[in-house]
């Protein structure tokens, strides 16, 4: 009964390792694809510190603001763009990413809180 649990308990533990080992690589991704199809503009801390960031006046993704957007409102503008004054001021890239990879820029620019 003792080795039942034993092989029970480091199951359990490699499941868990598994797990965080699979979040660790999507974490990954998500930086890959920020560093290059994001960063140019929004900085690599998301406070848009960049030239083309300061040219277009993006948004500060630390601040408080940016933090209470919504998910799906934020997807949207990855996929779809986002437009001023009848401009692109940012494009879609709903060809280049699916929807959860975009799922996962959201979730990896939440990271960047005051």
């Amino acid at each position: 009964m003792k080795n039942i649990r034993l092989l029970a308990s480091i199951a359990a533990g490699s499941v868990l390792l598994s797990a965080t080992a699979l979040a660790q690589e999507a974490d990954k991704k998500a930086e890959r694809a920020w560093k290059s199809k994001c960063a140019s503009c929004h900085g690599q801390t998301g406070k848009g510190d960049t030239d083309k960031g300061k040219e277009l006046k993006v948004e500060d993704m630390t601040a408080a603001k940016y933090q209470s957007k919504k998910d799906a409102d934020l997807k949207k503008s990855v996929l779809e763009g986002v437009k001023a004054d009848g401009k692109e001021v940012m494009p879609g890239f709903k060809d280049e990413l699916t929807p959860e990879q975009a799922d996962a820029l959201i979730k990896y620019t939440r990271g960047f809180k005051k």
